[in-house]
């Protein structure tokens, strides 16, 4: 605008906030973070405990509520912390909230970047376990998995770098009778910069934001979702064929293999050999192995769904209010975007209880070990061998083990 920043800076810009604002930022708002923050540290507490992390796959789950659980924090300074500041009218509090703000809002958008790629790594992990299960045999191991999350976490924090350099807070008088010190957030000259705006925050955030992660995830997603499809299609197959035959060896053209804890349907040459201990001793208990991945592989595209779902609103809104440059009409176009980004992050658990019978059944436990008080260590010193849930771990991967040694 025409107007110098000069003028503002005499006495503190006084931050209306409409009454629908108000309204979101200090009730809606906080809800959802509260609820998110408490969902997504019984989720750190689930995917932390031993028998969840023999999974790979769930060492994703694991970093994804982290993630979510930076940006909740982060997003309650720079939203709804400001609000009670601004009703509080005490300059000390309104000083302080000031410079939460400038902390916490590149952390916000730090942790939601880091949600996005952990969100594609998880997609493009179960892609390959459900699509290309003999590649995935061979880069598939926790040492890998935790070496790409890392990878994801420090690309977050250097794509967002020069978040850091767009606010500051600026020192300026409340009223002209009291003259109080206090502060305010202004943009910076980097933010103000038009090159930058466009180059970064437009072009480079929409591509890195949105663009990619929405091709990556729907062409994962529709891919998973066909393969799951004729998956099922051959079960039911086998599964006529099978009471056709009356015994209990496999039709020899396919076998059910497990790797990694993915199961994959894949022709075999001959059916001979060993097809007894691959169905876990019992044709029950290949099915019901495959009928597990199969759910974490539903929960995997539940949770990539509801992303794109709520993400695609966002999206629209960035693209609409791609215009605008001073920091407060920025946070307020941002607001449903935000707060829809924030919702999902705080919504996980719920799918995860739906769909996730292992995550459930850990959940349960530990509420119970702990009477939903304590912190989240592991259960109590029984032995651990046996709880359902460990054996068909373990179960599960002494099949993979012994399938590995037999196609070597």
């Amino acid at each position: 605008g025409g107007m110098s920043l000069d003028d503002e800076f005499e006495k503190c810009q006084e931050i209306e906030f409409t009454h629908a604002q108000f309204l979101f930022r200090s009730y809606l708002f906080p809800v959802v973070y509260l609820f998110g923050i408490i969902s997504n540290t019984i989720n750190i507490c689930v995917f932390s405990q031993k028998s969840m992390r023999n999974h790979t796959v769930n060492w994703f789950f694991l970093a994804l509520s982290c993630s979510d659980l930076l940006t909740l924090v982060s997003s309650f300074f720079v939203f709804s912390v400001p609000v009670y500041a601004e009703s509080s009218r005490d300059p000390w509090y309104i000083d302080w909230s000031v410079q939460l703000i400038v902390w916490f809002y590149p952390l916000a958008q730090t942790g939601l970047t880091m949600s996005v790629y952990v969100t594609i790594l998880v997609s493009v992990h179960r892609y390959l376990g459900v699509c290309h299960p003999f590649l995935i045999r061979r880069i598939s191991n926790s040492s890998a998995v935790k070496a790409v999350i890392v990878a994801a976490v420090i690309f977050a924090f250097v794509f967002n770098t020069s978040r850091w350099f767009e606010l500051h807070a600026q020192p300026c008088f409340y009223d002209s009778a009291g003259q109080t010190n206090s502060s305010v957030v202004y943009p910076t000259a980097l933010m103000m910069n038009n090159v930058y705006t466009l180059i970064f925050r437009n072009a480079a955030y929409t591509i890195v934001m949105f663009f990619l992660p929405f091709a990556v995830l729907t062409y994962v997603n529709l891919r998973i979702i066909a393969t799951l499809q004729q998956s099922y299609k051959m079960r039911k197959a086998m599964t006529t064929s099978r009471t056709k035959r009356s015994d209990s060896t496999v039709p020899t053209d396919t076998i059910v293999t497990k790797i990694d804890g993915y199961s994959a349907v894949v022709p075999v040459e001959n059916g001979t050999g060993g097809s007894g201990i691959m169905m876990g001793g019992s044709n029950g208990g290949s099915v019901k192995n495959e009928k597990k991945e199969n759910g974490v592989t539903v929960m995997l595209v539940a949770i990539t769904t509801e992303f794109l779902l709520f993400n695609l609103i966002a999206f629209a809104n960035n693209i609409i209010e791609l215009s605008t440059i001073r920091f407060f009409q920025d946070i307020e176009t941002l607001l449903l975007s935000t707060f829809l980004v924030n919702v999902n992050g705080a919504s996980t658990i719920i799918i995860y209880l739906i769909f996730g019978s292992k995550y459930r059944n850990v959940f349960i436990r530990l509420i119970k070990n702990n009477f939903g008080l304590n912190s989240c260590g592991d259960s109590p010193k029984r032995p651990i061998g046996y709880s359902q849930a460990h054996f068909e771990t373990t179960q599960l991967l002494d099949n993979s083990r012994f399938d590995l040694n037999r196609n070597k």
